[in-house]
């Protein structure tokens, strides 16, 4: 979240001031600290990398969202979660390609 900094005197390196960093745990992190939900929000990797989970969508499994067949269900899921959805079901799908194109790879498998 903030990373060390180094601290000088007069032109000599003293140290480092302590940053502050969030760890992630088996693809999960968990925090009641506001600031740091902000920041994480703030960054350009949010929405992509990783997602905020609320307390009532993290009740719901993976098993549930696997359970969708319909196209409108599949167009309601996120491009990770379709392909979570694709690993999930041993379809090789490709990071790279569009979500329209998983979701056809998914319809047809």
């Amino acid at each position: 979240m903030t990373p060390s900094r180094p601290i000088f005197e007069q032109g000599v390196r003293l140290g480092d001031t302590q940053g502050k960093y969030v760890q992630f745990e088996n693809g999960r992190f968990q925090t009641d600290d506001k600031e740091v939900v902000e920041k994480l929000e703030k960054l350009p990797t949010f929405g992509v990398d990783f997602w905020r989970i609320s307390e009532e969508s993290a009740q719901t499994t993976p098993k549930d969202k696997s359970q969708q067949n319909t196209e409108s269900d599949l167009e309601s899921l996120t491009k990770a979660e379709l392909l979570a959805l694709a690993k999930e079901k041993k379809i090789e799908v490709e990071e790279g390609l569009p979500k329209a194109e998983i979701i056809e790879r998914l319809k047809t498998q």
